[in-house]
């Protein structure tokens, strides 16, 4: 048994953190009644159910297959270095930012591969996490952090969006301008027989309406 949590620890580097500070906290603080009151269930709820979608949507290949689409009018690296960015920085508005990497980014290397542009690997990595990142700060659900401040205080949609709105254009215009810098060299990128998974309407269908459940519920 002692192995098996050992293992499980070992694995899960980031829950063993979490879990040793947590555990150090409670010096700091003695447990009593009043850490109830620390639970906001309302944006774990929201968290969770956003998460649920995301993943659901991930796993029968939507995202992936999305990209796969628009990679049909790719005709040089730049353009393909700039839709694996964009994809990015879009998605993670909605998916949030590490949804957002966990699927575009092995997408990314295996497109690079094919190209036999290996060497453009690392720079476009860098920008995915950045435009991940930037574009995740636009929206409530982009991330935990804007889940919880969009749902502590109450704020609208409309208020939160013109707050953020400014400095994630801005962060757009960036992006792009660094990818000015990749040559416009012609591609020959070819899609067919690559291994997908399927589209599945009705689970598609079935996410899409998680989704919408819980959108509904971020009016304040």
């Amino acid at each position: 048994m002692i192995q098996k949590v050992s293992s499980f620890l070992k694995k899960d580097t980031v829950l063993t953190i979490a879990l040793a500070l947590a555990l150090l906290s409670m010096f700091i603080i003695p447990p009593s009644a009043g850490y109830l009151g620390y639970l906001d269930l309302h944006t774990l709820i929201l968290l969770f159910g956003l998460m649920t979608a995301t993943t659901g949507l991930q796993n029968i290949g939507f995202f992936r297959q999305l990209g796969e689409l628009l990679l049909l009018r790719i005709h040089s690296l730049r353009q393909l270095e700039r839709l694996l960015i964009l994809l990015c920085f879009f998605s993670s508005m909605l998916i949030t930012n590490d949804v957002a990497l966990i699927t575009f980014v092995p997408f990314a290397l295996e497109l690079l591969r094919m190209v036999n542009r290996k060497d453009r690997i690392v720079p476009v990595v860098i920008c995915q996490t950045l435009a991940a990142n930037l574009g995740s700060m636009t929206t409530p659900v982009g991330n935990p952090q804007n889940l919880y401040l969009y749902s502590h205080f109450e704020l609208s949609f409309d208020t939160f969006i013109r707050s953020i709105g400014p400095f994630s254009l801005l962060s757009l215009v960036l992006l792009l301008l660094v990818t000015m810098f990749t040559p416009r060299e012609t591609i020959s990128l070819d899609t067919a027989g690559r291994d997908t998974p399927p589209m599945r309407p009705f689970l598609n269908a079935a996410f899409s309406a998680v989704w919408e459940c819980f959108s509904c519920a971020f009016a304040p």
